[in-house]
Formats: C-alpha cells, sequence, structure tokens
C-alpha cells in the first residue's frame, strides 16, 4: 500500500489574516488566561466576561489592542497569547477556545 503525498498550500501573504483554521467553525477546546503566557495552541475565540481593552499578541507576533470589547460573547479573535499590559479586564474574565 502506498500513500499519495499531500500538497498542502502556503500561507497566503496578501490575505488580511492567515492562521490555522478548521473547517468547521465552533468552540472545540478551551482554557483559561494566563497573562504574558502562550496558550500551548492557537486560539481562534476569546470569551470576555467583563466590558474593557484587551491586548493579544496574533499569530505573526505583533500586538494589537482593542478596546472596548464587548463582555458575554464569544469574539472570532485568532491570537496565541493575552498580554497584561494594554488589557483592562481581569483574567479571570477572559477565556480562549479553539
Amino acid at each position: 500500500m502506498s500513500v499519495t503525498p499531500m500538497s498542502i498550500n502556503n500561507f497566503d501573504p496578501n490575505s488580511l489574516v492567515s492562521n490555522p483554521q478548521r473547517p468547521l467553525g465552533g468552540i472545540v477546546d478551551s482554557g483559561t488566561v494566563t497573562f504574558d503566557v502562550d496558550y500551548g495552541e492557537y486560539a481562534r475565540w476569546i470569551y470576555v466576561g467583563t466590558t474593557g481593552n484587551i491586548s493579544y499578541v496574533k499569530y505573526d507576533g505583533t500586538t494589537q489592542t482593542l478596546p472596548n470589547i464587548a463582555a458575554g460573547i464569544w469574539h472570532p479573535i485568532c491570537s496565541v497569547r493575552i498580554n497584561s499590559s494594554g488589557t483592562s479586564i481581569a483574567a479571570n474574565q477572559i477565556f480562549w477556545g479553539s
């Protein structure tokens, strides 16, 4: 039995955000946030329990701060960690999902 090699396309540098994606959306795994520590796997969703600012690191290593992010919903934000600097929401009010 032979295995056919698979061709996987490179990330598109011209797209707005290139990141690993699951074909079907929705949260499969989730965890609590520790500021300034990588989640251990990529996250496609961020949940915040209270309104405030959130600063996160994207896959390309750049930092972005979102002011006044709405509370009580899962936001489709692709990230690798949440920064303590620039985040006004307590860590126990933030969860990641993938």
